[in-house]
């Protein structure tokens, strides 16, 4: 019980289904020894292939979250490969109690003895099967244990048998001896069935599949709630074993290259908090298509004569130009926030990117240091014109701000 304790939650459960199943396991085995029912040898033959699935699956658990040298990114797809194993063990399974299924029908058939032992057997092993089913289930989907969530499949189709079982050994006792071959044969299909598919399953994710599309939602809300993303542009995904690699393309409200660090572990955290068993995120940034061209005008304190230079700037005029039209759409002037003092200019450029500045209209000399790399950094083209003296020549010079001219 103390070891119990001290593994994972995913490896608790395989441990307790484990424990479980060998019980059940020798249990149905010898009862059918005793009995001559062939459903339940079917379902004492399957529980032992439980056994050796979830033992493979705590193997599993155990190595993926190792990394090496040659694996620093850890063996997720380990888990992956263990759930093929199960899914080739519930076939191969299937197969065996199908040829001795067909043997039975194909010759005398046995009337089963003790068919209320078998009846009480079997109905404890449909109800703690059950249980074990919903208690991988649920752990399995908490921590998206691919392989987990294989065994849990596997374990509702063992109660489902299960249960037919008890009415194949019914029938049989009622005088109706051939329908427990039947019975034995319909656990047949329903293990081929279930192991078919968590064979497709664990192949999906070893090539590559895409994450499901509710996660993919779930992290775009995520990242479009952090108010320094304009929008989601798409995200991506793969499923590694139990975990998750996704990539996040964003625009941002305001591309600062000193703040894209910031802005970048904001959405990862957000993400993590929002989806299960993220193992990294990866964080891109592009740019919004220009729809309006913006042309930024430095101030003087009047809000109309344009301001030699950055430092002297009290206002700010922001342009917006339909390049398509070749009209000017709208004006508007904001204060700046920066107080007078060193590192205004910078602060001010900053200030201008942040509002998706494309393009800065100056009348004096072109800003260097600081301010220029800020610029250059947002891609902001800097306009000299020294024959524009104030807001509304250029307001009226539309035309040549769209085309850059200097």
């Amino acid at each position: 019980m103390k070891l119990l304790s001290r593994m994972e939650p995913a490896e608790k459960a395989e441990g307790i289904d484990t424990i479980a199943s060998v019980f059940m396991a020798a249990g149905m085995i010898a009862l059918a020894a005793v009995s001559g029912s062939v459903s339940v040898l079917a379902e004492g033959i399957d529980t032992c292939v439980d056994i050796v699935a979830a033992i493979a699956v705590m193997i599993g658990l155990k190595l993926s979250r190792r990394k090496s040298r040659d694996f620093p990114d850890g063996l997720f797809k380990l888990e992956n490969l263990v759930a093929v194993g199960i899914g080739v063990l519930i076939l191969f399974s299937a197969y065996a109690l199908a040829r001795e299924s067909i043997q039975r029908l194909l010759s005398k058939q046995v009337k089963i003895s003790d068919p209320w032992v078998a009846i009480i057997t079997m109905a404890v092993v449909v109800v703690v099967t059950g249980l074990l089913a919903w208690y991988k289930g649920s752990v399995g989907r908490k921590v998206n244990s691919p392989s987990l969530k294989a065994d849990s499949r596997h374990s509702w189709t063992d109660t489902i048998a299960s249960a037919g079982v008890i009415v194949g050994v019914a029938l049989n006792a009622a005088g109706v001896h051939y329908v427990d071959s039947i019975m034995a044969l319909v656990i047949v299909v329903i293990l081929a069935w279930s192991g078919g598919q968590v064979i497709v399953d664990a192949f999906k994710v070893l090539l590559d599949a895409s994450i499901e599309k509710e996660v993919l939602d779930a992290a775009a809300r995520a990242a479009e709630e952090d108010p320094r993303v304009l929008r989601v542009v798409r995200v991506e995904g793969r499923n590694s074993g139990s975990y998750r690699f996704l990539h996040v393309i964003i625009v941002p409200e305001a591309y600062d290259l000193k703040d894209a660090e910031a802005t970048a572990e904001g959405i990862r955290k957000s993400i993590r908090s929002a989806v299960q068993n993220v193992e990294s995120v990866q964080v891109d940034f592009a740019s919004e298509e220009v729809d309006r061209l913006r042309v930024a005008v430095p101030l003087a304190s009047d809000k109309s004569s344009i301001a030699g230079d950055l430092d002297s700037a009290d206002f700010y005029a922001l342009l917006a130009l339909d390049p398509e039209k070749g009209a000017l759409e709208d004006t508007s002037v904001l204060q700046n926030p920066v107080a007078a003092g060193e590192g205004r200019a910078i602060k001010l450029a900053v200030a201008l990117a942040q509002h998706g500045a494309h393009r800065l209209l100056v009348r004096g000399d072109v800003p260097t240091g600081g301010p220029a790399w800020v610029l250059d950094a947002n891609d902001i083209d800097v306009i000299g014109r020294s024959d524009i003296s104030t807001l509304n020549e250029a307001r009226a010079s539309v035309a040549s701000l769209l085309e850059g001219r200097t």
